[in-house]
């Protein structure tokens, strides 16, 4: 049987189609959809939180409707035919494990989460862009952040074999229903791995392919590195010649100056620093001579819309990208305003019903890594990191990481999951139309776009114009 010419595979630095011509993909992550994040839409803390309390005020029957109507317009057809506009010819898919397997009935298979990503390979086709499809929330939670959807800031994973083996089972699911799909790129494996020494996560990298393999021998793999896809001294040496790895970015010292360039413990953060930690980065590909995949960067944008450092960070961060060969897809496409190329309007009736816990989670900075002025807690904090400190002189210990632990335990765990109900309270006594009107607000139509940077992404986009399918 001959291969359908759209499959991709890999050809040593090089992703190819069947027909062996390069294609560089370019795109974004489609954050905040099968896969939810509290500074993508508002709420607090982590997505079954947020579920949980909806359900407090509107019912199982309301609450289940509230979800599906956020599915239905928060992705259409015509978000994937703007960003094919643009020249994008890939999206990534963050998914939530829970939108194919219950907790309580492991094994046993949702069609509805199937279906829902159904019709979007189905637009993908018909358009002639990829899909990746990455698992974001993992059984048992792969590291400590919201962004797993984790409740406790505990990796119950590692080490876990029930875990795991729900995990390899998923994938062995999605693997069966899309092995004849071309317009699946392929399966990023797991998002963002936090793994103590590395062994679990080779281990589960190892088990996973074989399992796909047994399965599923056309789709690319894609490997995230340790420590959130920036660290890959723990990892094993590539063992299957049809993988990817993946590295993320977020320029951490640029996002809290909101100024680029900028200085940083003493060090100047300018273009050169930028190509230096994507060279650090992606040294394990270059050593392995295998593609590299920036799976996610981007920039916190100022709440007036754009802003000059901006557009030059991410112009430079596309370019270097590019110069260097690497594929990448941008976090993320759609959102409230803070890193979506595409964003809710400030007045529409979503952006009103949330304001007044929004607020609150802005002064007690409960989005700690999205919010980045200074606040009271921010300074309370400030001082605790100062006073053990002073206690703790020159003990043994990770104190380097003090700070990240504090405002995680604190601000994004304590105070935001005390906010639940004060979220829920906001959607008390809405029935369906008013909730359909309101999620309406996500729609594409009703939104907004960073037309500067929509710009700036097609002009990358189009320098590779010849490589697209």
């Amino acid at each position: 049987m001959k291969t359908d010419p759209s499959f991709l595979r890999v050809k040593g630095t090089e992703i190819v189609n069947q027909g062996g011509e390069i294609l560089r993909l370019r795109g974004f992550c489609l954050g905040g959809w099968m896969n939810m994040e509290n500074n993508i839409s508002g709420f607090p803390g982590h997505e079954t939180g947020q579920r949980r309390a909806l359900e407090t005020v509107l019912g199982r029957a309301n609450t289940d409707f509230f979800f599906d109507r956020l599915l239905h317009h928060f992705v259409t057809r015509e978000d994937l035919r703007f960003l094919k506009g643009l020249g994008c010819n890939v999206v990534r898919v963050p998914l939530n494990y829970r939108h194919f397997e219950s907790d309580d009935k492991p094994f046993e298979y949702r069609p509805e989460g199937f279906g829902i990503l159904d019709n979007l390979v189905e637009w993908a086709r018909d358009l002639k862009m990829y899909v990746i499809l990455d698992l974001h929330a993992v059984q048992g939670w792969q590291n400590r952040g919201w962004h797993c959807d984790n409740p406790d800031r505990e990796p119950h994973f590692w080490g876990q074999k029930h875990f795991e083996d729900r995990a390899v089972a998923l994938w062995e699911a999605l693997a069966r229903h899309y092995r004849n799909e071309p317009f699946v790129a392929g399966y990023n494996l797991m998002n963002e791995p936090d793994d103590r020494d590395g062994e679990g996560l080779n281990h589960y990298y190892r088990r996973a392919t074989a399992a796909i393999r047994a399965l599923d021998s056309a789709h690319i793999l894609f490997l995230d590195g340790n420590r959130y896809a920036q660290d890959f001294s723990q990892l094993d040496a590539p063992f299957d010649d049809n993988s990817v790895y993946s590295y993320h970015f977020y320029p951490e010292p640029i996002l809290t100056a909101k100024k680029y360039p900028c200085e940083a413990n003493g060090e100047l953060c300018n273009r050169d620093w930028l190509e230096r930690v994507i060279l650090e980065r992606s040294e394990f590909m270059r050593q392995h001579n295998v593609p590299a995949w920036a799976g996610e960067f981007g920039c916190l944008y100022p709440n007036d819309g754009e802003a000059d450092y901006s557009l030059s960070l991410m112009g430079d961060l596309m370019d270097l990208m590019n110069h260097h060969g690497h594929h990448w897809t941008i976090w993320t496409y759609k959102d409230i305003g803070k890193l979506g190329l595409v964003y809710v309007r400030p007045e529409s009736p979503w952006m009103r019903r949330t304001k007044p816990v929004r607020d609150i989670k802005t002064t007690l900075r409960c989005d700690w890594w999205a919010e980045r002025d200074d606040t009271d807690i921010g300074r309370l904090v400030e001082q605790m990191i100062a006073q053990v400190h002073t206690v703790v002189a020159n003990q043994e210990g990770n104190w380097s990481s003090l700070r990240e632990w504090l405002l995680g335990a604190v601000c994004e765990y304590a105070l935001s999951q005390l906010l639940l109900p004060a979220y829920g309270e906001q959607f008390r006594g809405m029935g369906k139309e008013e909730i359909d009107r309101t999620i309406q607000s996500f729609a594409f139509q009703n939104c907004l776009v960073r037309t500067e940077m929509a710009e700036l992404v097609r002009s990358n986009c189009n320098l590779i114009s010849s490589c697209r399918p």
